[in-house]
């Protein structure tokens, strides 16, 4: 078995026990490797990378990479959860900007660029590139990699060793890194059974 594992992405991913009680599938991952999670909520594709940046992660015996929709644009504080525990550090998303818009109207303007001039062809492109960046960063890691989405991944970067749980996150969303108990527990599973084949995951 491999012993350390390091996470990194979006909410999917990140330690929802640091505001929440319960467990999602990082927290039961924890009970089989040690665990380093920098993943955190409402994070873009970029902050995902700078992720990466800030670790030596030669260190680690497995890198799981959860990635995120092209959709986020990154902001370096957030203008809403600036002091919230867990999602202080997210990037802005239209549905999150929208609602809070809704009591605050110095949001109107994120919400009017949403609206008229955000351009996801572009956002596509900007993704793509970041996420070649991030290949690019783990071609020189000696351990074992796995990518990771929780969505819709029709023409975006295509990694290798890469799992999709859309599937999972449509029959079994909830509250704990937007699955139920039994979306993480089956996701936590498969995470295991992918990490400890020795022939399913190999370095990119």
């Amino acid at each position: 078995m491999h012993d350390t594992l390091l996470i990194c992405g979006d909410s999917f991913a990140a330690d929802w026990t640091v505001k929440y009680p319960g467990w999602g599938w990082p927290n039961k991952l924890a009970e089989c490797f040690d665990v380093t999670n920098l993943a955190q909520p409402g994070c873009g594709e970029y902050k995902i990378y700078q992720q990466l940046l800030s670790v030596d992660l030669n260190k680690f015996s497995t890198i799981l990479v959860s990635h995120t929709s092209p959709n986020r644009i990154y902001v370096k504080t957030h203008p809403v959860h600036y002091n919230d525990v867990l999602h202080k550090n997210s990037d802005l998303i239209y549905t999150d900007i929208l609602e809070h818009a809704k009591n605050d109207k110095s949001l109107s303007s994120i919400v009017d660029y949403y609206e008229n001039y955000f351009d996801l062809e572009y956002a596509k492109f900007v993704h793509s590139m970041t996420c070649e960046k991030i290949q690019n960063l783990l071609t020189t890691v000696t351990g074992k990699i796995l990518h990771v989405a929780h969505s819709p991944w029709h023409n975006l970067h295509q990694f290798d060793n890469m799992i999709n749980f859309e599937w999972v996150f449509k029959k079994h969303n909830g509250f704990m890194n937007h699955y139920n108990d039994q979306g993480n527990k089956i996701i936590c599973d498969l995470i295991v059974r992918k990490i400890n084949d020795s022939d399913s995951v190999v370095k990119i």
